[in-house]
């Protein structure tokens, strides 16, 4: 590589974020290698990854309040100063590159209000918020998942604005092969924190099985947040927290997909589940719509709470909003040469 890059998910290591790091680590391990600096959750990095240099961080949680990124000395004095630091998540609390990128992980942050959060998670968020957008000033480039998310930057920021979808590298593969795995009597729903709306799912569930008597209902994601009704009926299956591939395995074999999320940064999940599954109903939000634009849908309402879901067929998917992962980091690197050149 000509540029040498440092990149941060120092507190990054499941969903969305353990998926990006893999991606950029695959693409830069074969690219003549990059810095990461990653949880230590993800240590084994280091034996698939070698061309590449990683960093553990072992920060605890109070220090990310008092000290945040206090590592990056010790990482800055090790390596220079990189071409691009760039942050998945992390505010840039100080400029460390030559370049210096902020990537929105979650839109939570910049917007909670109406969004079904625990009193605690609220407060949380509300922090990091403060800090993330206090400092947009020491980033160079702010990046984020959907042009919804990028909506919510204040636009004195616009020029630093950069549209950096997730890779689909799995759906575009499984669309080409004409999708001929046989699927099973399933509905599925991926995620159960608050804002994810279970009741609504569950709702979407009940409709679907006045049509089909033997249809059950399969819930991915940490069991403590499933509401007492939903998990105690006999047509739910519970999978609990499971690792990207089993994930995968599961929205494979449905036969419907649901997500009645009142808010998210990207149509990450929503991607999967859609053009795993026969028939998807997700939520009526920016992010859903930008993976359907130009596509047919219908609009219906959610029986329970007059909320609206967008029904699709796989049917009537394309693969025109999609990217490879590969595209995505070249993406990444034009715009890192572009401002290095001005």
């Amino acid at each position: 590589m000509k540029y040498n890059y440092l990149f941060n998910f120092a507190v990054s290591y499941l969903g969305g974020g353990l998926k990006r790091l893999y991606e950029y680590a695959r693409w830069f391990n074969d690219n003549g290698g990059a810095y990461f600096i990653v949880h230590s959750r993800c240590e084994y990095f280091k034996k698939e990854f070698p061309n590449n240099k990683f960093f553990v961080s072992n920060q605890p949680k109070y220090q990310r309040i008092f000290s945040d990124c206090s590592y990056l000395d010790g990482v800055k004095n090790e390596i220079g100063i990189p071409d691009l630091y760039y942050s998945y998540g992390i505010p840039v609390y100080s400029p460390l590159g030559k370049l210096n990128w902020f990537h929105l992980s979650n839109v939570l942050p910049l917007k909670s209000r109406g969004v079904s959060l625990s009193l605690m998670d609220r407060l949380q968020l509300g922090y990091l918020g403060f800090k993330i957008k206090k400092n947009f000033r020491n980033a160079d480039v702010i990046s984020a998942e959907s042009n919804y998310s990028l909506g919510l930057i204040d636009k004195t920021h616009a020029d630093k604005l950069f549209l950096s979808i997730n890779g689909s590298d799995d759906e575009i593969n499984l669309f080409k092969a004409k999708n001929l795995i046989k699927k099973e009597n399933l509905a599925t729903v991926l995620g159960t924190h608050s804002y994810k709306r279970l009741k609504d799912s569950f709702s979407i569930f009940e409709m679907l099985k006045k049509k089909d008597k033997e249809l059950k209902l399969m819930i991915i994601g940490n069991k403590d947040n499933i509401p007492k009704e939903i998990l105690g009926n006999e047509d739910v299956i519970v999978l609990g927290l499971l690792p990207r591939n089993r994930v995968l395995e599961n929205l494979i074999k449905t036969k419907y997909y649901i997500s009645t999320t009142q808010i998210e940064n990207s149509y990450n999940a929503a991607s999967e589940g859609v053009f795993f599954a026969d028939e998807s109903y997700i939520s009526d939000i920016e992010p859903h719509k930008e993976l359907l634009t130009n596509i047919h849908f219908d609009k219906l309402n959610i029986p329970t709470s007059g909320r609206s879901v967008l029904h699709v067929k796989h049917e009537d998917l394309s693969l025109l909003n999609l990217k490879k992962w590969d595209q995505v980091v070249v993406e990444m690197i034009e715009r890192v040469q572009v401002n290095v050149l001005r």
